[in-house]
């Protein structure tokens, strides 16, 4: 398994993605808390999601921040704004 520089559009695609991923689930978090208050049980619901989120973001974080990625980078940056994405749309059903 190679590893190959990043093409700098593809970097900027993937940190933009994330990155967006990351704003929208952040902002949904809040009016979740919001929402539901922050002594329910759904909030402790939200507060697991939040937890599971930071991983995925430090985990991409940490994949954009090498100056080479693998041919299995692209798919694990994907899968992680897509459950980024999964978790938004749980805390809407909170």
């Amino acid at each position: 398994m190679g590893a190959e520089l990043w093409a700098p559009a593809q970097h900027e695609r993937y940190r933009n993605a994330i990155d967006n991923a990351w704003d929208d689930f952040e902002e949904e978090y809040s009016l979740t808390l919001k929402r539901v208050g922050i002594q329910s049980m759904a909030a402790t619901h939200a507060a697991n999601y939040m937890r599971r989120g930071r991983l995925l973001k430090n985990m991409v974080d940490g994949l954009l921040a090498r100056p080479t990625r693998t041919e299995t980078t692209p798919e694990a940056i994907r899968n992680a704004v897509a459950e980024l994405h999964e978790f938004k749309n749980a805390l809407k059903r909170l």
